[in-house]
């Protein structure tokens, strides 16, 4: 199951943001860099909270979510880290699966902010383990996270 639009990251735009304000944290099948979102920031200097609607299934109808209030991935996987595209292709399937289980829906995001990934942006940087790893021991090492990232 892929990420819910809300979810999504660009990573082209804010990967050296991501690197350079991030926080790493190291898990035994993934690194993940944590990093306050700029809609955060921006909302934090204002009193004002920034919207944005977005057309989304999983979202009841004419319902806006605020950016800050929603954590937001990329996943980042290189040719050193799988040679081939269909291993690549593998990896990021099963790692977005595992997010998109992990995060609550974006209709109950708002109700259970405290439930899961706090907001904030991630890189989430898959190893090579993930293509042998059964699926439970994958969410299980994913979810050893979340007190390390409040």
């Amino acid at each position: 199951m892929p990420l819910p639009v809300v979810n999504r990251l660009p990573l082209r735009l804010q990967r050296d943001r991501l690197q350079k304000e991030g926080k790493n944290f190291h898990t035994r099948h993934f690194t993940l860099v944590s990093a306050p979102s700029p809609a955060r920031q921006t909302a934090k200097l204002s009193a004002g909270s920034l919207r944005v609607s977005v057309p989304d299934s999983n979202l009841p109808a004419g319902r806006q979510v605020s950016l800050h209030q929603v954590p937001r991935f990329s996943i980042l996987l290189s040719k050193k880290t799988a040679r081939l595209a269909v291993d690549r292709n593998l990896i990021k399937r099963r790692t977005s699966a595992l997010l998109a289980e992990l995060i609550p829906s974006p209709a109950r995001q708002t109700a259970t902010l405290s439930a899961g990934f706090p907001p904030a942006d991630y890189l989430v940087i898959p190893k090579h383990s993930v293509i042998d790893t059964p699926h439970s021991d994958l969410l299980s090492d994913l979810s050893t996270l979340f007190p390390k990232l409040t």
